[in-house]
């Protein structure tokens, strides 16, 4: 019996640990992964500055540039050019009257951005020339003839070309005839440059007239095909009369003909 009282002990305190284990292991909880019940609760993102937001992001509500509509590449249609009083350069009306390197005299009379010019030398050699006067630019034309330049200021240059000869001139507004005032507006000019009337130039005589400041005249008649000096129109019929016969002259207006 004393023989079997150790055993007995060790199989006691045995049993004991398998007790203590077994309510060990029933008082923790097993780990399992956090649900949607037991998890911990999300923490929010701290709220952005302003500065940290995208400088490139869009914005909606702005609006476009009206001038920004345009197509690329499509210039803006040209404004009318206009003088430091503001009145339009191309409506003006106004005479330029100069002279070739040759001698010859020369009037250019311009209307509306139209133009005549009138050259001669008063004895036998005349041109006559229509075309247009714009953004300073004068591109004229006549028969065999060609006449270009370009206004700065109060002067006028260029080349008249007639058929291989060339000539350059250059050329000052009319403005002694009439009113500072008057010129500016482009009203009252008189007129710089006269030639035969229809009528005339039908019974097969034709005549030019340039009206120089210094109120004096030069011009040439072609009488049966021969230019000859023109006598002086009579300021008060716009007439004179060559070999006995009557010649009435009306004003040059760029773009009646």
């Amino acid at each position: 019996m004393k023989r079997l009282t150790p055993l007995l002990t060790l199989l006691s305190g045995a049993v004991t640990a398998a007790v203590l284990f077994t309510m060990s292991a029933q008082a923790s909880p097993p780990r399992t992964q956090p649900t949607g019940e037991n998890a911990p609760p999300a923490v929010a993102a701290p709220p952005q500055d302003e500065a940290d937001v995208d400088d490139e992001a869009p914005v909606d509500d702005e609006q476009p540039d009206p001038e920004d509509s345009r197509q690329p590449g499509v210039s803006p249609p040209d404004e009318p050019e206009e003088s430091p009083d503001g009145v339009d350069v191309s409506s003006v009306e106004q005479n330029w009257i100069g002279q070739l390197e040759n001698g010859a005299t020369i009037a250019i009379t311009v209307s509306g951005g139209k133009a005549e010019a009138y050259v001669c030398d008063g004895r036998s050699m005349e041109v006559w020339l229509s075309g247009t006067v714009r953004d300073g630019k004068i591109e004229l034309t006549g028969k065999d003839a060609k006449l270009t330049g370009i206004i700065r200021g109060d002067s006028a240059s260029g080349e008249m070309i007639v058929g291989v000869r060339r000539w350059k001139f250059t050329a000052r507004p009319d403005s002694e005839t009439v009113d500072e005032a008057e010129t500016k507006s482009g009203a009252g000019t008189d007129p710089a440059i006269y030639r035969a009337t229809d009528e005339v130039r039908k019974a097969g005589i034709d005549g030019g007239w340039i009206m120089l400041p210094d109120g004096t005249q030069i011009g040439i008649v072609t009488w049966n095909g021969k230019p000859i000096p023109a006598p002086p129109l009579d300021p008060a019929f716009n007439s004179t009369v060559v070999n006995g016969v009557t010649i009435v002259a009306e004003p040059v207006i760029p773009g009646a003909r």
